[in-house]
C-alpha cells in the first residue's frame, strides 16, 4: 500500500482519466472500477480498489479519496466543491491541466538545480584526479631527467600532494553530498524546503514570482470554471503558494474582496500579474469568460518560467565547459611546456 502522497504526475493522470469518463455519463464508482481494471501499477490498483470499497460504503467521492491519505488536500477540497456545485467533470479536467502544468514547471526547476551540480561534481572529480594522480607522474619524469618543477607547476604539485593526503576526507564529503542529493530528490518535505529556499534567493525572486503567478492563475481558472465561491476558492489557491511575496499579495487581494470589490479590481489593486493581464481579466469579467482568461494567463507565466530556466541552463553549460577547459589546459601546460624545454635542451 502506498503511504506517501501521490506526486504531481500521478495526480494529473488520475484526474485526466476521470475527466474523460465522467462527461460520458459514467459515475465516479464505475470510473474507478474501470481505472482499477486497466492500471498496471500494483500500488495504484490498491488505491483505486480502496476508493471503490469506500464508495460502496455510501460515502461521497471526496471522502472516499480522503480516506486513502494519498491525495493532496487541495485535490480533495476541490472535488468536494465540485460535487456540491455539480461540476465535478469540469473540476477533474481543470485539476488534470493544473497538475500537468506543475509537472512541467517542477521538472524544469529540478533540471536547473541538479544539472549544474552534476556537471560541477564531475569537473571537480576530474580536476582532483589530474592534480593527485597525473601530475605526480610528471614530477617523477622531471626527477629522472635531473630537473624539478618550479613556479605554477610546483604549486600545483604541492596542491596535488595535499589532495592525496586528505583523499579519505574528500571521498567522505563526496559520499555525503551524493546522499544529500538523493535525500532531497526522494523526500517530499526536503524537496519543498529546498524549492522554498530557491524561491527566496534575491537573484531568482522575479522568476519564482512568475511561477507563483502561474499556479495562482491556474487555480483561479479551475475555481471560476467550477462555479465555486471566489473567496473560498482563493483560500484554497493560497495553499498552493509557498512564495512569501505572493502570499502577501493574496492576503491584500482577500482584504479588498471583503470590501465588496470585484475580483479583477482586487487583483489589480493587490498588484498581482502584469498590467496587460489585469486588463485582460477586466475584459474577461465583462464577457463572462474569466476562466479562459485565467487559463491563458497561467499558460503565459508557465511558458515564461520554463523559457527563463532554459536560458539559465543555456548560459551555465558553456560557461562551465569554458572554465573547466581553461583549468585543465592550465594544469597540462604548466608541466608540458617545461618538459618541452628540457627535451629541446637535451636534443
Amino acid at each position: 500500500m502506498k503511504t506517501k502522497k501521490l506526486n504531481n504526475q500521478e495526480v494529473a493522470s488520475f484526474c485526466s482519466q476521470l475527466s474523460l469518463l465522467l462527461p460520458a455519463g459514467i459515475t465516479p464508482f464505475e470510473s474507478i472500477h474501470l481505472m482499477a481494471k486497466d492500471t498496471e501499477s500494483a500500488e495504484i490498483k490498491t488505491i483505486l480498489n480502496d476508493i471503490e470499497q469506500n464508495l460502496m460504503d455510501g460515502i461521497s467521492f471526496s471522502e472516499a479519496l480522503e480516506l486513502t491519505h494519498v491525495f493532496p488536500d487541495y485535490v480533495i477540497s476541490m472535488i468536494d466543491l465540485g460535487e456540491e456545485s455539480g461540476n465535478l467533470d469540469i473540476i477533474m479536467l481543470k485539476l488534470s491541466q493544473y497538475y500537468e502544468q506543475q509537472c512541467n514547471i517542477s521538472e524544469s526547476i529540478k533540471n536547473a538545480i541538479s544539472y549544474p551540480l552534476i556537471m560541477i561534481s564531475l569537473m571537480l572529480f576530474i580536476l582532483i584526479v589530474l592534480l593527485s594522480k597525473i601530475l605526480p607522474i610528471f614530477e617523477q619524469v622531471f626527477g629522472q631527467l635531473g630537473s624539478e618543477l618550479t613556479g605554477v607547476s610546483n604549486k600545483l604539485i604541492k596542491l596535488g600532494h595535499g589532495i592525496q593526503s586528505i583523499s579519505g576526507i574528500l571521498i567522505i564529503i563526496f559520499v555525503i553530498l551524493a546522499l544529500c542529493m538523493l535525500f532531497f530528490k526522494f523526500n517530499a518535505k526536503a524537496n519543498k524546503w529546498l524549492l522554498h529556499k530557491f524561491y527566496s534567493i534575491k537573484i531568482t525572486r522575479n522568476f519564482c514570482l512568475s511561477i507563483s503567478y502561474s499556479r495562482f492563475a491556474g487555480a483561479l481558472s479551475l475555481i471560476t470554471a467550477g462555479g465555486i465561491d471566489i473567496y473560498k476558492g482563493i483560500n484554497l489557491a493560497q495553499q498552493l503558494i509557498d512564495n512569501d511575496l505572493m502570499l502577501a499579495k493574496i492576503e491584500k487581494c482577500k482584504e479588498i474582496l471583503q470590501k465588496g470589490d470585484y475580483l479583477f479590481e482586487a487583483i489589480r489593486d493587490a498588484e498581482i500579474f502584469q498590467a496587460q493581464h489585469q486588463r485582460m481579466l477586466q475584459i474577461g469579467f465583462k464577457t463572462g469568460d474569466t476562466d479562459t482568461v485565467f487559463e491563458k494567463i497561467s499558460k503565459y507565466y508557465e511558458d515564461y518560467s520554463i523559457s527563463k530556466i532554459q536560458k539559465i541552463l543555456g548560459a551555465i553549460e558553456p560557461t562551465l565547459v569554458i572554465v573547466f577547459s581553461m583549468l585543465v589546459g592550465l594544469i597540462l601546460m604548466s608541466v608540458i611546456m617545461p618538459l618541452i624545454g628540457i627535451m629541446s635542451s637535451i636534443g
